[in-house]
């Protein structure tokens, strides 16, 4: 009986270990992927920006005049023409104050000729020794302050038409009408815009680079826009400006790129100044590389490898429908695809759904019902 009981246990240990071997041996479930060869093609290396359209001109109309909008006749959305008036404002109280000035004006005028006898007179008998220097010099003082006043008046007057005739608010470029921020009736401040004009035949967009990309960035280069607005339609534009330095704050150099506005079969520009989209830049041409789609390649946390190196996961199924676990290291990125540098060949067949937790070496089934996925 002693013998029995000690070897008991061991036969339950032998017993559970052949249950455990049978459970660890169960093999996977063939896993359901979809799959895409590695191929080769032409890949174009991208900077992808965000691109907000704006006005390539932008010009903000004041009146410098403070008084009553007389007339304000552009809605917005019209086209004005350079020279166009735009704006009337109340200009009669300077009218009659250039009124004043003019009747002064005479007046001095008048007291000037007047001086200008006594002066003669002053001088004659001054030469004749009947009159004294210091009688000339009160006349010669008269009539120099006279005509200096009259100076300072003629200037005021000047100055004040100058300012009267802001009253007529005149269009300084061709453009739209936008922003209008008041109407007939207000009073107009030197402090408030009453509208602004944009020109948008052609358009323009400020790329904020960051410092890496400076160099890949030239006066002239062509770049692509794709806009919300027109999904599968694209733009075309250059580079036109590249400031010669930094922003300090951002560590970003500023790029301008212009764009000219088609039209519609109506006339009407197709672009407007606000639409957004994508900015792209291509730096560089490779012509036949190995490329991958982007969801064939996953982020992996776990992967690491030198600095600048850009690394994935892919899952290539082998000719015996296994799965086989690859790290591969991308280069240039063109929209969707992928320059594979390292990983992958051309052929293989590569898993782009039903990768996520797949094991290395598990049975695959190709699945071409993508709703089973």
């Amino acid at each position: 009986m002693k013998r029995f009981l000690l070897c008991l246990p061991l036969a339950v240990l032998v017993i559970t270990g052949c249950s455990k071997k049978k459970v660890d041996d169960v093999p996977e479930p063939p896993r359901p992927v979809r799959i895409a060869p590695v191929t080769r093609a032409d890949i174009d290396s991208q900077l992808i920006y965000g691109a907000e359209l704006q006005p390539s001109v932008e010009v903000k109309l004041f009146s410098i005049v403070m008084d009553r909008i007389l007339s304000l006749p552009f809605q917005e959305g019209d086209y004005i023409e350079k020279g166009e008036v735009v704006a009337l404002i109340r200009r009669e109280a300077m009218d009659r104050g250039l009124d004043q000035l003019g009747a002064q004006l005479l007046a001095l005028d008048a007291q000037i000729a007047n001086l200008e006898s006594e002066l003669a007179r002053a001088k004659d008998l001054f030469a004749k020794g009947v009159a004294t220097q210091q009688a000339l010099d009160q006349v010669q003082t008269s009539y120099d302050a006279t005509v200096a006043q009259r100076k300072a008046l003629v200037a005021g007057r000047g100055q004040l038409a100058a300012t009267a005739a802001n009253a007529v608010v005149k269009a300084p470029i061709s453009g739209v009408f936008a922003n209008r921020m008041f109407e007939e009736g207000d009073i107009a401040s030197p402090q408030a815009p009453l509208g602004r004009i944009l020109v948008i035949d052609t358009l323009k967009v400020t790329l904020k680079l960051i410092e890496s990309h400076v160099a890949k960035v030239h006066m002239g280069q062509e770049v692509t826009i794709d806009l919300d607005a027109y999904p599968g339609r694209t733009f075309s534009g250059h580079v036109t400006r590249i400031l010669p330095y930094l922003d300090p704050e951002t560590r970003t150099n500023a790029v301008e790129v212009s764009i000219k506005n088609p039209k519609d079969e109506s006339g009407q520009y197709l672009l407007k100044p606000g639409m957004y989209g994508r900015a792209k830049l291509i730096t560089e041409r490779r012509e036949n590389v190995i490329v991958a789609p982007g969801e064939a390649l996953l982020l992996d946390t776990r992967i690491t490898g030198e600095a600048g190196q850009e690394l994935r996961k892919a899952v290539v199924v082998k000719p015996d429908n296994t799965a086989d676990i690859r790290v591969v290291k991308l280069g240039a990125r063109d929209g969707n695809q992928w320059e594979i540098l390292e990983g992958l060949a051309e052929g293989e067949s590569l898993v782009v759904r039903g990768h996520h937790g797949i094991k290395q070496g598990q049975n695959v089934v190709i699945d071409t019902q993508e709703d089973r996925l």
